[in-house]
């Protein structure tokens, strides 16, 4: 045989264990380049995962954060959530009725007033229907809020509707206490 035949031969065969040895031991810095690699790596993981998948403990949490709520616990919740509500509208309101009040002793107080008390009027009670329609809306929100958690526990839509009796009664006992201070006001 030819030396030069041999050392050709020699030259590809290193070539190839080399390449091969690359391939088969890995380069830590490298990942092998083939057409397929990352479609066999992503079924290789779907297909056989090398840990467990789910843990027991972590199923039974789940199981527990989807647990229906009482009865009890809904209405309670809600109940913070209406009183919240109240109370934040209700210092709106104080807040109002004090810069109306100032404006109507400011207005008596004067000997020649620039504003009509009319107009004294109609400014608080856009900002008083302000308030009342804000309220409404953040009512009707949490009420509505209310509904659809007391139908997904199972519970009917009734349950709600003591807080729309409490939340229509409230207001119109707040309506008549501020007509009432806005008369006893006139009147002195």
């Amino acid at each position: 045989m030819d030396m030069r035949r041999v050392t050709i031969f020699a030259f590809i065969l290193l070539i190839i264990l080399f390449l091969g040895s690359k391939y088969a031991f890995g380069d830590i810095n490298e990942k092998p380049v083939t057409i397929h690699s990352p479609q066999r790596q992503i079924t290789k993981e779907l297909t056989s995962p090398n840990k467990t998948v789910f843990y027991q403990t972590q199923v039974d949490h789940v199981a527990v954060t989807n647990q229906t709520h009482s009865l009890e616990e809904i209405k309670a919740n809600y109940q913070t959530k209406f009183e919240e509500l109240q109370s934040k509208t209700n210092s709106q309101i104080d807040t109002l009725v004090e810069k109306a009040l100032h404006d109507f002793k400011a207005y008596i107080n004067k000997e020649q007033p620039d504003d009509s008390l009319k107009t004294l009027y109609q400014s608080y009670a856009a900002q008083g229907q302000i308030i009342e329609q804000q309220t409404e809306e953040e009512f009707q929100t949490l009420y509505q809020k209310l509904i659809i958690e007391l139908s997904q526990n199972g519970y009917s839509e009734d349950e709600a509707e003591e807080f729309k009796q409490i939340y229509e009664q409230q207001k119109e006992e707040r309506k008549s206490e501020i007509l009432k201070q806005a008369l006893s006001l006139v009147r002195e």
